[in-house]
Order: structure tokens, then C-alpha cells, then sequence
């Protein structure tokens, strides 16, 4: 593997990657220090996100060692974490999401775009791991792991005082959190907060004490938030609101955590600029040629996270959760330019026990139920064009998919300053295939009669851990993940593909990493990884997928902070990858034959991310945000290759008071023209191009 000079000049350093104390909730489902995880963690806290003030969920994630996620229009993006942009059900089924520890959809019926269905504006924190997940995760949980989590409600406690030794207790809410904002191409956008507890009125009677904490152990937060724009494209406005509650409570041994988010999007979709490097063109990049298209969806979910201590070792966690997703999507990224209108409904239930005899030992024994109903339906209204994309409908099915899993993990410190876990995995995944259109071919489009598929798949997971000083650890980490496929992939079929084509996906993943903190406050980590994915399905050259793919991706990421005074900081990271086919497939297009060892196409092997922060007073802080995209291969063949960006970002945040704060950003400084996203397709050099300069003010408040 070649690293080259790039990375040695590229010290990396981020800011909110790890600290000495850091905390990680996502690896065990409760919260541990990262000193005694075997894996890469990088967190953003509430703090990092505010000063972020992220437009889209990527411009906050991308500050994160290794993510790199595309964004498209409005609230699409295309992923990429330890691997190229993923699309399709490959790109939907490799990254898990979850909300407080549960994932967001149901394994077979995940969204690539999944990061807008999240509560990420009220987020507490947002962790994210990168490759496979610990045993405690299955399907999904590939090339990376996102767990948004979410602000527990806050106690409020208001007494007031009477005349009488009657005690009146009442709920009465009250805003903790405002935030508002304007900015270019029309953009609005509002969040506000509210938590409510027990507010008591007395006289201060005798016993009154023992009363006021026997009756305030519920606590309660509502939050809402909208965004809308203009858009910087025609044709291109969004409306988003998001509602989320919280509700925190004890019954009797039993601690209970109830949270309820709710989605609404509505957004016109710019679609792609055709032409070699029509995005170096302002004119053709704010046009819309395809000003028809649309993304509306509604989400609804639900959970209740239920713990209690049993006995003096034991405890148990018990989550029930239930999801509705409805989405209608015109697809402006295919020929066919078809409306698929999709809706999953379900829900399930995570447990697990846990066993803590000391601070040396800890097992973790759980089962994790997930039964879902997912309807497709796909339809063609434009005429027949071009060969094979028929005019009418392609797919009518319904989709009954249920997921059992039961895993177990142990931590061990057998030795001083030396730990080891071990886990692993079972998971069965069930697909009961109800067709509800003529069973056949039309045009490209093949439709399986009914059936059922099974899918097992058994993923263990070895990590060790070695303390090398207070300041400093080292850990080397193997894992597998896996994933059955996605729904969309085994039943909307094209006429070269036989159902029961596709094999669950696999990744074997090894990672070396050591972390230390200076001194000085200065902080570094590295980690070297390599993986090697089979039976990954895929879309090839000539529109067809391809159920049999192998790939390899081997990487080294470095990140870390640097004070270099004390009103200065440089912070960020850098990474080096080599995502390459490790298999052949010709296909008609014989420029585009994929050919084992070849790079492949979407995959920069060079990324970087850095801010210089400077905090001149604790009242005022500003920074300089420096984003590097390397150079990529757009098409399977390496003839076609977009050269890659450096784009730079100003940010200021200014405390007027204790309560209130000022905050700005002038997003792409220099006005630089590139591309969020390149491809070729179709015979096509095609983009999704960047916003010009953009400004943004505003003001948030708390209490």
C-alpha cells in the first residue's frame, strides 16, 4: 500500500475526535469510557454541533476521521465511511443508523438518505464508529455505525409557597433552548425546546422533604424545529419540521426513557448537471432539468427504554420500539424517471442483560426482534425511453421481513493494562415476497413470483486493548460485519437476474490504532485498517445489478488537536485510502469492464478536514474551516475523473450573554466552483454542483 508524501504532510488533528474522559454510549448501549473499547470512536457533542451550525447533516459529520458523505439536493447525500460512495441498496444497507441506540428503519428497508429522518437538531451527541460494529449491532453495521442521541429532558423544579399544609403539584412547561436563523437562497431556520417538571406549592409542612423527591422523578422535554429554503437551484425549495419528545420516569425499580420523533419533509429535487464539467458553469450548475422532481416523506417512531438494577451484579435493558416511514420519490437519477412510493411499517423490541462482578470482568448476553411490512410500488409516466424503461408500471409488492438476532460479548482485563473483548453474533433474516403486479418481464424489469428467503448470518468480533500509559493506549480490533440484502435489491428485479440470486454481505475488518494525549493538551490518534467485502451487489456500467461483487479497502487515518496558544488551536483530520474490485466483470460496454485490483470509481484516496480556531475571550471565538476532496475515478473504466476541491469556511459565535448568543458563517469563502458530487453514467459526465458563497446569521438563547 503506497501513503505517500501526502499523508506525512498531512498531520491530522480534530478537535472533538477523543478526550482523556470520553464517554461512548453507542458500543454497549450505555455509557463507557473509551479507554476500554477496542475500536475507533469520534463523538460530536451538542456544543460542536451549535458551532457547526450545519446546514445539512454531512457538513457536521465530515468533521469526523474518515466520513466523507456526498451531499445531493436538499436533504439527499450519498455516504461514504472506510469505503467509496456507496449508492443504491448497497449504499443504504452498509451504514447503520440508529436514534438513542435503535436503528431508524428496519434492516431490508434502509434509506441512503437516512440522516434526515434523524432528530440530529436536538441531538445531545453524535457518535459514530467506523467499519463493523461490536456484537451488539448486526445487518447494517458495515462500513460504519451513526448513533444520534438525543437531549434527555431536564428537571425544572418550581415551588411555591401557601397559606395551607395541602401539597398541589402540577406539570408547567417551559422554553429551555431557542435557536434562529437566516440566511442566502432564502434559508430559515428555527429550533425551540421546552422541559416541564413538578412544580409544588406549600407551606412547608412537616415531611414536605420527603415528599418533593418521592414525586419528581418525571421529567418531560418537547422539542421542534423547522427549516426552509429557497434553494440555490431552480426549482429546488425545502420544507422540513421535525417534532421530538422525551419523557423520563421511574416506576418503581424500573427506569424509564420514552422518546417520540416525527418527521415531515417536502422538497423539490434539482437533479443532476450534465456535460464534462458543467459544474465550472454557474448557469448551467443553478439550472433544473428536471424541475418535476420530488422527494416527500413522513416518519413516525417510537421507543420506551426500560432498565433496573437486579440484584447486586445484574441489571436489565428492555427497549420496545415502533416505526411508520412513508416516502414518495420521482427518481430523476434513472432514464425511467419513475415515482416510487414506498411506506414500512413495524417495530420491535432490543434486550439485553447485563453481568458487572467487577470493574475487571463485564457480559453482556441480549436479543434483539425487529418485524416489519414494507410496500413498494414503482410507476413509469413518461413514454418509453430509452430502450427497455417501459411507460406504466415496473413493481407492486409488499414485503413481510422479520429479523431475529441474539448475540454476546465479554470484556476481560487479564492483565495489567491489558483487556480483551470478545463477542459475536447470530442473526436470521426472513423475507415473506407478496407480488402484486403480472408476474414477468417488462421492458428490463423482471417480477418474481412470490416467495420466501432466509438469510443467517454469524458475526464474531475480537478486540484487545493495551494501556500503555495514563495519557496513551494502543488497541488492535477483528471483526466481521454483515447484512442480508435489502429488499429493493432481491425483488425489484431486472431481466438478467434470477430470484434467489443474491448471499447475505460480508466484511472481515482488521484495525491497529493508538491514542495519546500530550502535555500540553495537544491530542493524536491513528488508526490503520483493512477489509475485504464479499457478495456485495451493485450496479454495473450497463445498469444491471450484480450480486457477486468483492472488494477491498485498506486506509490509515490520523486525528487529533494542537493548541499553538493559548487563543489558538488547529484541529482536524486526514486519511489515506486504497478502495480497489477484487473481482471481474465484463459487460457490454467494454470501456467499462471492471478488471480485479483497479481502483474504484467514487473513492478519493486522499480526504482531509481542519479548523484553526481562535478564542480570544471566553465570550468570542472564531474559525477557519478547510475542506480537502482528493482526486476520484468516475466511472468503472478510470477514463473519466473529477480532479477534486479545496474549499475553506468562516465561522463566528459571539456570547452577548450569559443566555444569548450571536453566531455567523460565510460558507465557501473563495467562491470556489466544484462538485458535491461527480459521476458518469449513462454515457454522461454528470454533477451535483456546490453552492456559491453563502451567508448565515443568527441567534440562540438558553435557560
Amino acid at each position: 500500500m503506497r501513503f505517500g508524501f501526502f499523508l506525512l504532510a498531512s498531520l491530522s488533528l480534530a478537535g472533538p475526535v477523543f478526550a482523556d474522559d470520553e464517554i461512548i454510549v453507542t458500543a454497549e448501549r450505555r455509557a463507557q469510557s473509551i479507554s476500554t473499547l477496542p475500536s475507533n470512536a469520534a463523538a460530536l457533542t451538542r456544543d460542536d454541533l451549535d458551532s457547526v451550525g450545519a446546514q445539512a447533516p454531512s457538513e457536521a459529520l465530515n468533521r469526523l476521521p474518515g466520513v466523507a458523505i456526498h451531499r445531493g439536493s436538499g436533504v439527499e447525500s450519498l455516504p461514504a465511511i472506510r469505503s467509496p460512495v456507496l449508492t443504491g441498496g448497497q449504499g443504504a444497507g452498509s451504514f447503520l443508523v440508529l436514534e438513542d441506540g435503535v436503528p431508524i428503519r428496519a434492516p431490508g428497508f434502509a434509506n441512503i438518505n437516512a440522516l434526515y429522518e434523524t432528530s440530529l437538531d436536538f441531538a445531545e451527541r453524535v457518535e459514530v464508529t467506523r467499519g463493523p460494529g461490536s456484537a451488539l449491532y448486526g445487518s447494517n453495521a458495515v462500513h460504519g455505525v451513526v448513533n444520534v442521541v438525543t437531549t434527555a429532558p431536564v428537571e425544572v423544579r418550581d415551588l411555591h409557597y401557601s397559606f395551607d399544609c395541602d401539597i398541589k403539584e402540577a406539570w408547567r412547561p417551559r422554553w429551555t433552548d431557542v435557536d434562529a436563523s437566516v440566511g442566502s437562497f432564502g434559508r430559515f431556520a428555527a429550533r425551540v425546546s421546552f422541559d416541564s417538571g413538578l412544580n409544588v406549592t406549600t407551606n412547608h409542612c412537616s415531611g414536605f422533604e420527603d415528599t418533593w423527591f418521592a414525586r419528581s422523578t418525571r421529567r418531560s422535554r418537547l422539542s421542534l424545529s423547522t427549516r426552509n429554503e429557497d434553494g440555490w437551484r431552480d426549482n429546488a425549495s425545502l420544507d422540513e419540521e421535525h417534532a421530538h419528545v422525551g419523557i423520563d420516569d421511574e416506576l418503581g425499580d424500573w427506569s424509564i426513557a420514552s422518546r417520540l420523533a416525527f418527521v415531515n419533509l417536502e422538497q423539490e429535487t434539482a437533479g443532476f448537471v450534465e456535460g464534462t464539467n458543467a459544474y465550472r458553469n454557474e448557469a448551467l450548475s443553478r439550472a433544473n432539468a428536471n424541475p418535476e422532481a420530488y422527494r416527500n416523506s413522513k416518519v413516525l417512531r417510537a421507543q420506551a427504554a426500560l432498565s433496573r438494577e437486579i440484584g447486586e451484579d445484574w441489571s436489565l435493558s428492555i427497549t420496545p420500539f415502533a416505526r411508520w416511514v412513508d416516502t414518495d420519490l420521482l427518481q430523476h437519477f434513472l432514464p425511467s424517471r419513475a415515482l416510487e412510493e414506498t411506506s414500512q411499517t413495524g417495530g420491535g423490541v432490543q434486550g439485553a442483560l447485563y453481568w458487572d462482578p467487577s470493574e475487571d470482568f463485564s457480559l453482556i448476553l441480549g436479543a434483539d426482534v425487529d418485524r416489519t411490512t414494507g410496500d413498494l410500488r414503482e410507476f413509469q409516466s413518461r413514454a418509453t425511453q430509452p430502450a427497455g424503461y417501459t411507460q406504466g408500471l415496473h413493481y407492486d409488492y409488499t414485503v413481510d421481513a422479520t429479523v431475529l438476532a441474539a448475540y454476546a460479548q465479554a470484556s476481560w482485563a487479564f492483565a495489567t493494562d491489558w483487556r480483551i473483548v470478545a463477542g459475536v453474533r447470530g442473526e436470521q433474516s426472513t423475507y415473506d415476497y407478496d407480488n402484486r403486479a403480472p408476474t414477468g418481464d417488462v421492458g428490463r424489469f423482471r417480477r418474481p413470483a412470490d416467495r420466501r428467503d432466509d438469510f443467517e448470518t454469524l458475526t464474531p468480533k475480537l478486540g484487545l486493548i493495551y494501556t500503555i500509559t495514563d495519557q496513551s493506549g494502543a488497541w488492535l480490533n477483528l471483526a466481521r460485519g454483515a447484512r442480508a440484502p435489502q429488499a429493493s435489491d432481491l425483488y425489484s428485479l431486472q431481466t438478467q437476474q434470477q430470484p434467489g440470486d443474491q448471499k447475505a454481505e460480508t466484511i472481515d475488518s482488521a484495525e491497529l490504532g493508538w491514542r495519546i494525549r500530550f502535555a500540553n493538551d495537544a491530542r493524536l490518534e491513528l488508526a490503520l485498517y483493512a477489509m475485504n467485502k464479499k457478495n456485495s451487489a451493485f450496479r454495473n456500467a450497463d445498469g444491471f445489478t450484480v450480486p457477486f461483487a468483492r472488494t477491498r479497502h485498506e486506509g490509515v487515518e490520523l486525528s487529533g488537536a494542537l493548541p499553538l496558544t493559548d487563543a489558538f488551536e488547529l484541529s482536524g483530520w486526514a486519511t489515506y485510502a486504497e478502495h480497489t474490485y477484487a473481482f471481474n466483470d465484463p459487460v457490454t460496454r467494454a470501456g467499462e469492464s471492471i478488471v480485479s485490483g483497479a481502483d474504484i470509481d467514487s473513492a478519493p484516496r486522499r480526504l482531509a478536514n481542519a479548523q484553526l480556531t481562535w478564542t480570544p475571550t471566553d465570550a468570542l471565538s472564531a474559525e477557519i474551516g478547510w475542506t480537502h476532496m482528493g482526486a476520484y475515478l468516475t466511472n468503472a473504466a478510470g477514463t473519466r475523473r473529477y480532479p477534486g476541491h479545496d474549499v475553506f469556511d468562516l465561522r463566528a459565535n459571539w456570547k452577548a450573554t450569559d443566555a444569548v448568543e450571536l453566531y455567523g458563517a460565510v460558507r465557501n469563502l473563495a467562491d470556489v466552483r466544484y462538485a458535491e458530487r461527480a459521476d458518469f453514467a449513462f454515457g454522461n459526465d454528470r454533477y451535483f454542483p456546490a453552492e456559491s458563497r453563502a451567508v448565515t446569521v443568527g441567534v440562540r438563547a438558553r435557560r
